[in-house]
């Protein structure tokens, strides 16, 4: 059978989203300006609208001022996608003028799977015996760490969606992240940071395994990232291999991470004036088929625990999440 190519091929558009679980309730709905900034990062970060972002920033009224870039860009390219669609330009597309006639709904859900990764919100995941909310974002010279708070899927016109992680970002200051000598980084969860710049990219993320800093305790944990197929390095994790033989080490879910109620601010907002995480928007393509090192001097299998029968589980129907 013929397969089809993509229908849409803009960069933000991926093919390897799914969403999962029933929409979020009412409280987790994005608000007119989380929709408004959401849709303002989606704009920043895609490749096919770069062009339009240099011409802007080069105006006279604008003469690289990125704040006031930032206020007025949406605007300005929704009018140009109008005025040129009829016009042979080659940095006008049907897609692009989809993308700026903004976001017609947002819908939020619990679960998502990205390239065959398997993330669930921080909720969620805190009634859970597995651990999949930890997400990190790499940026120009600084790794950002943090929660999945939610999936939002942007929906535009002609039905083309673009996906979001909503996530609680932990502060990256010099007093809140910590690297030993054995090369493992540890991040104080009772921190946060950006609130005003939660989003990122589905695609552009990796899924991040927190665990317990039993050296300096409380809400200290190891950040160690997840590779395909559930691999855990040893160096991150501090572990000796005494041999082929010996047991997979094994982190239970106890995570302890702090909630919103009790992380502590530590951002300072002046007016409205946006705390922007410096990212770099590359796109990760994870494939779950791709070989690894199996030196077993490099790598640990650590594959998360399977959910026992008495302890309960949310239940696949999602029940708890009906809109």
């Amino acid at each position: 059978m013929e397969e089809h190519a993509p229908r849409f091929n803009l960069s933000i558009v991926s093919s390897g989203v799914e969403v999962g679980g029933a929409r979020l309730s009412a409280e987790y709905a994005l608000s007119d300006e989380e929709i408004a900034i959401a849709h303002w990062w989606v704009l920043i970060n895609c490749e096919e609208v770069k062009y339009w972002k240099e011409l802007h920033l080069n105006f006279p009224e604008v003469d690289g001022d990125l704040e006031y870039h930032n206020m007025t860009f949406a605007n300005y390219f929704r009018t140009w996608m109008d005025m040129i669609k009829s016009d042979d330009n080659p940095n006008w597309s049907h897609e692009l003028l989809l993308l700026a006639m903004q976001p017609q709904r947002a819908r939020v859900y619990p679960t998502c799977t990205v390239n065959d990764v398997k993330f669930v919100s921080e909720e969620r995941d805190s009634r859970r015996r597995t651990q999949n909310s930890g997400v990190m974002a790499k940026g120009h010279g600084l790794d950002y760490y943090g929660v999945l708070h939610s999936v939002v899927e942007l929906v535009y016109a002609e039905d083309m969606k673009v996906h979001l992680f909503k996530c609680r970002w932990f502060d990256t200051g010099a007093q809140s992240m910590k690297m030993d000598q054995y090369g493992n980084l540890s991040v104080n969860t009772a921190t946060s940071a950006y609130e005003d710049d939660p989003f990122v990219f589905a695609t552009s993320v990796k899924q991040v395994f927190y665990l317990d800093d039993l050296a300096r305790g409380d809400a200290w944990k190891i950040a160690n990232i997840v590779h395909p197929r559930n691999i855990y390095r040893a160096a991150t994790l501090g572990v000796t291999i005494p041999g082929p033989e010996a047991d997979a080490y094994q982190e239970p879910n106890a995570v302890g991470i702090h909630d919103v109620a009790t992380v502590r601010q530590n951002n300072v907002k002046h007016g409205r004036v946006l705390r922007i995480r410096d990212e770099d928007s590359t796109f990760i393509d994870v494939d779950p088929n791709e070989e690894t090192d199996d030196d077993s001097d490099d790598e640990l299998r650590h594959r998360l625990p399977d959910i026992n029968s008495d302890t309960e589980e949310d239940s696949s129907d999602d029940s708890d999440y009906e809109p």
